[in-house]
């Protein structure tokens, strides 16, 4: 064995233990997971910031103004953030036909370093909600999402993440981007509702997410990572996280959103490298998820090394890591009703995922990534740091 392959032995086996130690606790979260539910009624403001979507706010309204939760206890705001499109017009509709929908026609995005956060501030100054519920544009939330995400807030929660998959109307006939984000979305839902049944919060996404308007101002808002073009989702929850608030997920099927499935791998290489993005500021906001990130993205470039000069040990090491993988995969995604067949798809999903992973982590730290017709703002990483 020469010193290298020694080297890169070690430095594999170190990384490992990220996978055997939280699916261990994963493992053992899931089996001991309790969710208490609180059915008193509280005003809820939900709130949408729409950009051009009007081919999906017909759906999103149409499912939004049909919840069990009553009418005259929620308000839909629609943040519409300087559209061209027909998306003011499809909110119009609904706001003459519905009392509870509004629109808002944002104001200084040409001014706004992140646009989403710009429009989501203007909206939730106008709410009057005592929850702020939120999801995205191109969503459709099920008929009990109100009533669900309402019932998980404790008295002393300041937030709760719900889960959100694509929708795809036939697998078989699905393309392969397609197939493998929503085995991907399965995976890293799985992972992040993992964290919360161990009582640590290490993600969170804005497709179905809320918090109490009380939690918002006291972390002052987006105020500190107002200048991060992403990051309206996780940063905000990691803030509520350092103030020592009570953050939790939330598994009732009744709360789960769909998206809309992203057409092909450039798009998708975007999103998840704005995702990966976000992976600098966990750094000062989180570093226990930070060194986690590190170590599953050093892993796989070690495991790789051994592949090229000891293919055997890589091979181990990968095999290793399949097994526990799909052992977490098998227990786990029945908490997020996702179907157990889709396994069958696992070999496919694993070999594109590392490179995938790899990738958008390292395209992420460099910001090379558009949203909202927008590039990041290089340097920018959280406020208090600067």
């Amino acid at each position: 064995m020469t010193p290298l392959e020694l080297v890169f032995i070690i430095l594999a086996f170190v990384f490992f233990q990220t996978w055997i130690v939280f699916s261990y606790l994963y493992h053992k979260g899931f089996k001991n997971l309790k969710q208490d539910y609180n059915y008193k009624k509280r005003y809820v403001s939900v709130i949408v910031a729409a950009h051009n979507e009007a081919d999906h706010l017909l759906h999103l309204l149409t499912s939004l103004t049909n919840q069990t939760y009553p009418a005259e206890m929620y308000e839909i705001i629609i943040a519409d953030d300087e559209s061209t499109d027909d998306s003011r017009s499809i909110i119009l509709q609904f706001e003459e036909k519905y009392a509870n929908v509004k629109l808002l026609e944002v104001k200084g995005r040409d001014q706004a370093v992140s646009p989403k956060k710009n429009a989501l501030t203007q909206a939730i100054s106008l709410s009057k909600g005592d929850i702020i519920l939120t999801t995205d544009a191109d969503c459709i939330v099920p008929q009990h999402w109100i009533e669900s995400t309402v019932a998980s807030f404790a008295d002393d929660t300041a937030m709760v993440v719900g889960y959100s998959r694509t929708k795809l109307r036939e697998w078989r006939k699905a393309p392969l981007v397609q197939k493998f984000e929503h085995m991907d979305f399965v995976a890293t839902y799985l992972v992040m509702a993992g964290s919360y049944t161990i009582g640590k919060s290490f993600a969170a996404i804005g497709q179905n997410l809320a918090y109490t308007r009380d939690a918002f101002d006291k972390v002052g808002g987006f105020g500190s990572i107002k200048h991060m073009l992403s990051g309206d989702d996780v940063n905000l929850m990691q803030l509520m996280r350092l103030a020592g608030m009570n953050i939790k997920f939330n598994f009732s099927p009744y709360s789960f959103v769909y998206t809309e499935p992203i057409p092909n791998w450039k798009m998708l290489v975007n999103q998840r490298t704005r995702w990966a993005s976000n992976m600098k500021a966990q750094r000062a906001l989180n570093p226990e998820f930070f060194m986690i990130l590190v170590c599953i993205v050093c892993f796989y470039i070690c495991n790789l090394a051994l592949f090229i000069i000891n293919w055997k040990i890589g091979l181990l090491f990968f095999l290793c890591k399949v097994l526990i993988e799909i052992e977490l995969f098998y227990m786990g995604f029945p908490y997020l009703k996702a179907d157990r067949k889709m396994l069958f798809f696992y070999p496919v999903w694993q070999v594109i995922q590392p490179f995938f992973l790899t990738l958008t982590t390292i395209l992420g730290q460099f910001n090379l990534y558009r949203w909202r017709g927008r590039s990041p703002i290089k340097g920018a990483i959280l406020e208090r740091e600067t």
